[in-house]
């Protein structure tokens, strides 16, 4: 085997050992840390309503209403986080997949979405009674997410 055939080899085992070591070092307890870094949020926090191309941000348990519609929005859980932790190398971003509670109250519809933080595992959007709900982002614990409701 040739010299740039083996560099190769080696560079793809390191990078896969290093995204198994993230792997397990995500699934053993986090160290306690300080107060969480602050990140700037878009011009509306956790709120009771959004307006159509507005963004809204919620946590975890967090319902929003759609002002001109009856829609709410709920964040009901992040399902699965396979993105790279802080201060680690990774092969690949990874990405986090968040499930969110759509309904219409007036109708009694409702269903549940889960939509994924980039393109590569799942929908980024989903639409429900004429609204468009974006994941624009999710925290870096997956507690917070960032969402951009639009007309359909």
């Amino acid at each position: 085997m040739d010299l740039k055939k083996l560099l190769v080899v080696l560079c793809a085992l390191v990078g896969l050992a290093c995204g198994a070591g993230s792997s397990a070092a995500r699934e053993q307890p986090a160290p306690a840390q300080s107060a969480p870094v602050q990140r700037p949020q878009p011009a509306r926090d956790a709120q009771n309503s959004v307006e159509l191309g507005e963004t809204v941000v919620l946590k975890t348990g967090d319902t929003t209403e759609v002002a001109s519609k009856d829609v709410s929005i709920r964040f009901a859980r992040l399902v699965s986080d396979s993105r790279c932790a802080t201060g680690m190398v990774c092969v690949w971003e990874g990405e986090a997949v968040v499930e969110l509670t759509l309904a219409e109250p007036g109708r009694g519809e409702r269903t549940t979405a889960a939509l994924a933080s980039t393109g590569r595992g799942g929908r980024q959007s989903a639409e429900f009674a004429a609204c468009r709900v974006d994941l624009v982002a999710v925290s870096s614990g997956g507690d917070q997410v960032t969402l951009r409701v639009s007309k359909a």
